[in-house]
């Protein structure tokens, strides 16, 4: 599988299949498919509380399978609504949290659960967040460069919630909010995101206001 970013802020991901390789995008992602690509539906199979997770999560109960059945390669496009960040998740170990509603895509089938967490909507990121796992590549919909923290053990930094893109799921419990009358004065809001390594935190270039 050959994968290419096209575009600068906004982003879409062109990817070509040998015979018999599948890739997988959320409903809606997919901008074309070369013939010789078969598309088919996946409903995500976890019963009633699988359903009401992906939805919760800002996901269609529904993702779409790509499977080439050509000899040749074939070609496919796919996008989000602003960009694509790639993330390895074969590297991180107990896969990534993120904002809901990122997830477009993937080189191979992942899980994607609702995590709660008061933290994050306190600072900012919304009550419900995103647990991606899996042993693949995701794309998720991001605008702007990415810039990986990797944080050591005990290392701590201030994020602006409106920049947080994932981090290790497993960094969550090393999440809090801090709140300070300074950062508010300073255009930040009245709390960061304080998240406390070991792990990596990946955040966006872009500075929503």
């Amino acid at each position: 599988m050959n994968v290419k970013l096209i575009g600068h802020d906004f982003k879409s991901l062109q990817v070509e299949l040998t015979h018999n390789e599948k890739f997988y995008c959320e409903k809606g992602a997919l901008i074309y498919y070369e013939e010789g690509i078969h598309s088919s539906i996946n409903v995500f199979d976890k019963g009633i509380a699988g359903v009401l997770k992906r939805k919760l999560t800002g996901e269609s109960i529904f993702q779409v399978e790509l499977c080439n059945t050509n000899i040749n390669p074939k070609k496919l496009m796919v996008a989000g609504k602003v960009g694509m960040l790639p993330v390895n998740l074969k590297n991180i170990s107990g896969g990534i949290i993120c904002r809901a509603g990122y997830y477009v895509a993937s080189s191979d089938k992942v899980d994607i659960d609702a995590k709660l967490n008061l933290t994050s909507l306190i600072g900012g990121t919304g009550l419900i967040m995103q647990k991606i796992t899996g042993f693949c590549t995701v794309f998720l919909d991001v605008i702007g460069t990415a810039t990986t923290l990797d944080l050591a053990a005990g290392q701590t930094v201030f994020v602006d919630e409106k920049s947080f893109i994932c981090m290790n799921a497993d960094m969550q419990n090393r999440m809090s909010s801090h709140f300070s009358g300074s950062n508010m004065l300073g255009g930040e809001g009245l709390s960061m995101l304080k998240i406390t390594g070991p792990g990596t935190v990946y955040i966006t270039s872009v500075n929503f206001r």
